[in-house]
């Protein structure tokens, strides 16, 4: 509970249904409009949006960017505080994620059911157009029984699920979220979107299976399943639809491959036969999950699995660098009965990580900027985030490449006229004079006597009919008026010319 008002003024109307909690702004006009029986784009004409504007797309443009005049003239209808407004709608988020937004509306059954409940009507919940939420924290899917190992604690992992929402929902209006997750220095390479992409990316083209998960550390056990393939041309091909994952299962591989890539890589994520029994199926799939990670993560990143320099320990004994990452990424497992195998799985993997990363196939596929992974809406393809010496680089080739669309009216505003272009000043024309055309005497005499005739106008709106009933009676004194004149006009020429006498003929 808060402190802080719901109401800051007088509200104008009358009536003013309360807004149910995680409301979307166009579900709570559209429940304005039907307190007082209006058709919604009649009380939308009220907040200053024209007929013309209220189309299919209303509702999507009232949550992203609403024109701040709507918000105001809300505000003075139902007196409700402009903070509560402002959680009501998407304002903040970053411009690719706002695009990614606009396609994308999947509301949870569940949610809206409970709200409407609560509310005694309808309710269209915000959250429904945030193409962050993978899936709703609160009613998560089942997962397929192929996908989870028999016995494993779902309600930790949905917890978790709850956890990596969370976080996204405040990242996606704060750009220095990650900070906290990836340290300082790479954060600028990571944004919600590219996160959110990244794990469309893994739920098209990696199956994963959970076999595990720690409940003291949050942490996962995943087993590779299934890895994409390539055509002849070279180009990745996406699983599937009924191979893939859950969207959940994905969401929480892609945070641990994120927020810890070693211990995920060398000691979470395992592929499909163990130690000792290898075969080409398993080179195969870590070869599929590097290039899937060089399409996302930034070049400092792989260094903590090739150098021993992210280590607070440097004595370590056997062959290095591989036996020390390796017993770093296994040490929660010291003292249990499986850490041998884990601590064999963990050098395999990172025998196996370093061959695949300096491969020619590797090296050959990922020279450019542009990913090879295109995924389907609400995300196209992005920049590939490896080959880089700075993470900051990459989150200004990103910028860079959103920049040229910045100037793009969006929601409501995307109506408003453009502004006539500039004229060069070389092609300039002098100014010349305006003639005012003179208006004949009798012309403004008749206006002058059909007003007076009338007498004072409405100030009021007037019908359609009422206006044409106005219009006939000033036509009507006007033509009077200029009759008369012509009538006047007349006479006096007869009387000081009067027509010469007729002769008649003898």
């Amino acid at each position: 509970m808060t402190d802080k008002p719901l109401f800051t003024t007088m509200p104008e109307l009358p009536v003013v249904p309360l807004p149910a909690s995680g409301e979307a702004l166009g579900s709570w006009v559209w429940a304005i409009a039907r307190t007082y029986g209006l058709m919604p784009g009649t009380y939308l004409r009220r907040l200053g949006i024209p007929h013309r504007w209220v189309t299919k797309e209303i509702h999507r443009d009232l949550v992203i960017r609403p024109l701040p005049s709507v918000m105001e003239r809300l505000q003075a209808d139902t007196g409700v505080a402009p903070e509560v407004l402002r959680r009501m709608i998407f304002s903040g988020l970053d411009r690719e994620l706002e695009d990614a937004c606009h396609d994308h509306h999947l509301p949870c059954a569940a949610c809206v059911d409970e709200a409407s409940r609560r509310a005694g009507r309808p309710v269209g919940l915000l959250h429904a157009w945030a193409v962050w939420r993978v899936v709703c924290p609160d009613h998560p899917p089942c997962p397929k029984p192929r996908d989870v190992a028999e016995g494993l604690p779902l309600a930790p992992f949905y917890g978790q699920v709850r956890t990596i929402i969370t976080f996204l929902d405040r990242a996606a209006f704060d750009p220095l979220a990650f900070e906290g997750i990836v340290g300082t220095r790479m954060a600028p390479a990571f944004t919600v979107a590219a996160f959110v992409r990244f794990v469309f990316v893994l739920n098209a083209y990696l199956s994963v299976r959970v076999t595990e998960f720690d409940e003291f550390r949050d942490l996962a056990g995943f087993r590779i399943r299934q890895a994409f393939s390539r055509n002849e041309a070279g180009e990745p091909l996406p699983l599937p639809p009924e191979e893939r994952n859950d969207p959940a299962i994905s969401l929480v591989l892609a945070w641990q491959l994120v927020a810890d890539p070693m211990r995920t890589l060398l000691a979470g994520l395992h592929t499909a036969n163990p130690v000792h029994r290898k075969t080409e199926r398993d080179a195969g799939q870590f070869m599929g999950l590097v290039g899937l990670l060089l399409e996302f993560w930034p070049g400092e990143m792989l260094s903590l699995l090739l150098t021993g320099h992210a280590l607070s320990r440097r004595d370590w004994s056997g062959d290095g660098v591989r036996t020390g990452l390796a017993i770093a990424a296994t040490d929660q497992w010291s003292n249990d009965p499986s850490h041998s195998a884990r601590l064999a799985e963990a050098q395999w993997n990172h025998t196996a990580w370093t061959r695949v990363l300096f491969s020619d196939a590797i090296r050959y596929r990922h020279t450019g900027w542009r990913s090879r992974f295109p995924i389907d809406r609400p995300f196209h393809a992005g920049f590939v985030a490896a080959n880089t010496k700075a993470a900051s680089l990459i989150g200004q080739v990103r910028r860079d490449a959103w920049r040229a669309s910045q100037d793009e009216r969006t929601g409501l505003g995307r109506f408003l006229a453009k502004p006539a272009p500039a004229i060069r000043e070389a092609h300039t024309a002098p100014p010349q004079p305006v003639s005012v055309p003179a208006i004949p005497t009798h012309i403004t005499q008749a206006v002058q006597f059909a007003l007076e005739t009338y007498g004072p106008l409405p100030t009021r709106k007037l019908r359609a009919r009422q206006r044409r009933a106005v219009l006939r009676k000033l036509s009507a004194a006007a033509v009077q008026c200029l009759n008369q004149e012509a009538w006047c006009g007349m006479i006096g020429a007869i009387l000081h010319h009067p027509p010469a006498p007729s002769r008649k003929k003898r």
